[in-house]
């Protein structure tokens, strides 16, 4: 129950991972994590010198570096078309086979207020956090989930068979702080559209399970990790734009480095885990918005969800007395130019 004795649920080695923003933050650290657990690897970003950089760091990083292979795809994932070639080329480099794993880290913070945010930058935060996502989730499932014929399909769910497609959201998709308006619903809308796919791929994964039916050729699992804060440059630059009560509601995040956030995600992967996140105010976050997404252990998010409840019945009216006070003492925010 607890995960003591259990089988890897996310078995890489020998496997091609596709990873969108892999050239920086996060998405560098799972690409050099999973190059170090013997995983071919594809990272896909816009600049090709960060790209470059990071495929020499996944070849000095390998297990097995005489036969692990890397590469790059210089692209920009708002273009749905974009997301298609993606996969295209990841899949012709691979031997003509679609990756086996697919995880999408690409996107950016652009914190302020809501209403003091240009509508074309919150626009550009849902392309880049959520669309960039679901382009390259739906090229994905298209391709994973063409059917074989009746008949030649490979009963197979042992846990090196299966498929994995993991997006990136954030704990701000469980619990809203003033200051993100642009960014959280972005994020949001990633979790939607998580839980959507896990109940939905089931659908396709029974049906692999009658031999007279067309169907995939492998089980798909669906995975959605949620950090905080993560040390990167794109860090230092959301702290200059984001507003001083943002900095203040959030004293609780403590910032983790890329390689601590993918450590912890990559384990949890290991377990099983369909919700992941990284510390413990955000399992803490989790637990107050579980809904009806699955639970990785029943009784442990069960638990966390009533401690929870109990936490933030002091830590939501808290921050929203400190929103009303800041504006008591300073007025209005300053206008954005």
């Amino acid at each position: 129950m607890f995960g003591f004795g259990s089988r890897n649920q996310f078995v890489v080695e020998d496997k091609t991972v596709l990873i969108s923003g892999g050239s920086d933050g996060m998405g560098k650290a799972v690409a050099i994590q999973l190059a170090e657990k013997g995983a071919n690897v594809v990272i896909v970003a816009r600049t090709v010198k960060k790209l470059e950089d990071t495929v020499e760091m996944m070849k000095a990083a390998a297990l097995n570096p005489d036969k692990q292979r890397f590469h790059y795809i210089s692209t920009d994932l708002t273009d749905p078309a974009a997301a298609e070639r993606m996969v295209d080329e990841a899949t012709e480099w691979n031997n003509g086979n679609p990756p086996d794993v697919v995880w999408c880290c690409a996107g950016y913070c652009n914190p302020g207020f809501f209403t003091d945010t240009p509508i074309c930058t919150l626009r550009d935060q849902m392309d880049t956090v959520y669309w960039t996502a679901a382009y390259t989730a739906h090229a994905t499932l298209r391709k994973w989930l063409a059917p074989i014929a009746p008949g030649q399909n490979s009963i197979n769910d042992a846990p090196s068979s299966r498929r994995h497609l993991i997006f990136t959201a954030s704990t701000l998709a469980f619990f809203a702080v003033a200051g993100y308006g642009p960014y959280s619903p972005a994020k949001a809308a990633v979790r939607s559209l998580s839980d959507t796919l896990c109940q939905e791929i089931e659908m396709y994964n029974g049906a692999r399970r009658n031999q007279k039916n067309p169907a995939p050729p492998a089980d798909i699992k669906i995975h959605t990790v949620f950090p905080m804060g993560i040390l990167t440059p794109g860090f230092e630059n959301e702290e200059k734009l984001k507003p001083e009560l943002t900095k203040l509601l959030e004293e609780a995040d403590k910032p983790q480095t890329p390689e601590e956030v993918a450590r912890i995600s990559i384990k949890a992967l290991e377990r099983g885990d369909y919700l992941i996140t990284t510390m413990f105010v955000g399992h803490l976050m989790k637990g107050t918005a579980l809904g009806p997404s699955p639970r990785n252990n029943v009784i442990i998010d069960t638990l966390t969800n009533w401690l929870s409840s109990l936490v933030f019945l002091f830590v939501i009216p808290d921050l929203t007395k400190k929103a009303w006070n800041w504006g008591k003492t300073r007025g209005l925010p300053k206008a954005s130019p």
